[in-house]
């Protein structure tokens, strides 16, 4: 057997090798950044529940997934649902509801949790009740960009398929929401009265950020071993009788 490499395809092939490795080892790079930001996200959310201040000097990257409190009233005439939602094969919806910061801090969206699609609570004309301040305790969430094949919002149907925080706030009336919502996790009214209303069975929140870089990786590194098994077989033949 002999290995002969000729110009042409060596030139071609070693500067396809250098990249292809430099993309695997990149995505093993961002694999170790995704899974310690991943741990930091879940300290945050095991830690203790501290007070949401107004400060625009805090980012809403500085406080993703981080327990906080909040206190003050929910505008329910203002109620939105977040269509699509399927739990165990049974669709539903998210109720999503402006919370009136007591500290003069705008509104705030909050997310109440699931509800099946014909539980009678969801209707918001069942919500003619004086306001009542409420303590919400919750996880700081930056809403996910639409998919491709998400359907565009319906504010004047309150039919929602995604979270568009400047949306909803102007469906809702108010100013601009932050940049982030609340996933509430739990409600406790101030004034001793009942919480005029609360969804079931709320979802538990999660870290769920996506973390396919070693897959990744290991796409890129079997195109590196791919290429290269072909630039040596191409390179390789039998040595023939006339051959040394």
């Amino acid at each position: 057997m002999q290995f002969r490499p000729t110009l042409w395809p060596t030139l071609i092939t070693i500067p396809a090798l250098v990249v292809l490795v430099m993309f695997g080892w990149w995505q093993v790079q961002r694999l170790q950044w995704k899974t310690e930001l991943i741990q930091e996200l879940e300290i945050r959310g095991a830690g203790p529940a501290i007070p949401l201040l107004v400060d625009a000097r805090i980012s809403a990257e500085d406080l993703m997934f981080r327990r906080v409190t909040v206190t003050g009233h929910y505008m329910h005439e203002a109620e939105m649902h977040l269509l699509n939602r399927v739990r165990d094969g049974i669709p539903g919806i998210n109720v999503f509801t402006p919370l009136v910061r007591a500290n003069g801090g705008g509104a705030l969206l909050v997310n109440r949790g699931w509800v099946p699609i014909d539980w009678p609570g969801t209707s918001i004309e069942d919500h003619d009740v004086e306001p009542v301040i409420v303590e919400v305790t919750g996880v700081v969430r930056i809403p996910d960009p639409p998919g491709w094949l998400t359907p565009g919002n319906e504010p004047e149907k309150n039919a929602w398929y995604f979270i568009d925080l400047a949306g909803m706030s102007a469906a809702a009336g108010v100013l601009p929401f932050t940049d982030y919502y609340v996933f509430a996790t739990g409600e406790k009214n101030l004034a001793g009265e009942p919480v005029p209303w609360l969804a079931p069975d709320p979802n538990e929140w999660r870290v769920d950020l996506p973390n396919n870089h070693l897959t990744y990786a290991i796409t890129w590194f079997s195109l590196a071993g791919v290429l290269f098994i072909i630039y040596v077989i191409y390179h390789t033949r039998r040595r023939g009788p006339d051959d040394g």
